[in-house]
């Protein structure tokens, strides 16, 4: 159903609705997304029999209920501190196109789509920026916008007071050395490679090419943000343990995550942060090696770890169904769909309903989780639109 007319879903009404029915322990409200019309909703989390819960209420299609995390306990012991890594990078998209076709895209690229003109980029850039901002350059593949190196450079110069200029890439185009370097004199700073198993495409040239451009960047000294591998099933996930941390590709992290329902994977099994965790951890005691969690910026779809000299984050994504905008008043922030700059999760759910399903998107998000926001406190219903 394309609903075009948002109602108030933040009546008393309905937010007591989400409340009522609850048996178990109620833990707090918090803002979701109604999976059949897309508004942003009341919600309340909950636990019961050692399960993390989620009930919302959408006055169009009712209450429901969804389990987010089936080890409450492992979730209530990471008790983070967000506000020590609050980050101020905003992730914005460069071009549509692209030079894989990844399973996991929550993209779907289009390459008949013509890339934006860097003064158009610029100008969307120039409407959230503030002093002090990082820039991460996405996609579909970024570096295929034909003008790449002279929208790095324009971005540098316009925006002289940018905190970084980082790459979300699949690394192909940077496995040539000489465009790297071009790319780095003009003033990117960092790339972050989104490499996989070597199953999860299944092509050995473009995964020699990545691996290339990963070299390239350790051997001229350009920081790897992180390297980051998507699991189409837990079977690949002892590969991926092995390969990164005997590499010597010294990211800034790696980041492991399993699929969700966004993008080209509908069908994708629910898994939990908890059991990627325990994977992890039994995995290490095996081998002998050491592993420790990171006091971080954890939270319900994330936790950091430490395995020997390298850093992990363990993902999984939400979808539609159980999003819990409490959990997500940080960055990564996002202008993927330009109603409001939010967090990265936030905003591939709503790209997907707009861009990939063509559904207009019934609301704005609310002020209190947009980028720039000091609403910290408890969460009022009442106070969200004002």
């Amino acid at each position: 159903m394309d609903i075009t007319v948002s109602l108030n879903q933040f009546t008393d009404k309905n937010c007591n609705n989400a409340f009522n029915d609850i048996t178990g322990t109620t833990i707090g409200p918090t803002v979701s997304l109604c999976h059949h019309c897309h508004q942003h909703i009341p919600a309340y989390t909950y636990h019961i029999n050692n399960q993390l819960w989620m009930a919302k209420s959408c006055r169009l299609h009712g209450v429901s209920y969804h389990m987010i995390e089936r080890d409450y306990n492992f979730i209530n012991n990471l008790q983070p501190d967000n506000s020590k890594f609050e980050t101020t990078a905003v992730l914005f998209e460069v071009s549509d196109r692209c030079n894989v076709d990844c399973p996991h895209c929550y993209h779907m690229p289009d390459k008949s789509v013509a890339d934006k003109p860097i003064d158009q980029l610029i100008s969307e850039i120039g409407k959230w920026f503030v002093d002090g901002t990082g820039f991460v350059m996405a996609g579909a593949e970024a570096s295929l916008h034909k003008d790449f190196v002279q929208l790095v450079k324009t971005i540098k110069t316009v925006f002289p007071t940018s905190y970084d200029l980082a790459i979300l890439t699949n690394g192909i185009r940077f496995a040539d050395e000489e465009f790297l370097l071009e790319s780095y004199s003009a003033g990117l700073n960092q790339i972050c490679v989104g490499l996989n198993h070597p199953s999860y495409l299944d092509n050995a040239t473009i995964r020699k090419k990545q691996i290339k451009a990963i070299t390239n960047a350790r051997d001229n000294n350009i920081e790897i943000g992180y390297i980051s591998y998507t699991m189409a099933s837990m079977g690949e996930l002892i590969d991926i343990l092995e390969e990164s941390t005997n590499s010597g590709w010294h990211p800034y992290m790696y980041r492991i995550r399993y699929g969700s329902d966004i993008g080209k994977y509908p069908d994708q099994p629910r898994m939990y942060v908890s059991d990627i965790f325990k994977t992890v951890q039994d995995w290490c005691r095996q081998k002998g090696k050491s592993f420790e969690m990171i006091d971080w910026d954890d939270n319900i779809y994330h936790v950091m770890v430490k395995i020997d000299d390298n850093i992990f984050r363990l993902i999984q994504w939400c979808d539609e169904t159980d999003i819990n905008m409490e959990e997500l008043k940080t960055g990564p922030y996002c202008d993927f769909v330009h109603d409001g700059v939010t967090n990265f999760l936030h905003q591939i759910i709503r790209r997907d309903i707009l861009k990939n399903k063509g559904i207009s998107l019934p609301d704005t998000p609310p002020k209190r989780y947009q980028f720039g926001s000091n609403d910290k406190g408890i969460l009022d219903f009442k106070e969200l639109y004002k």
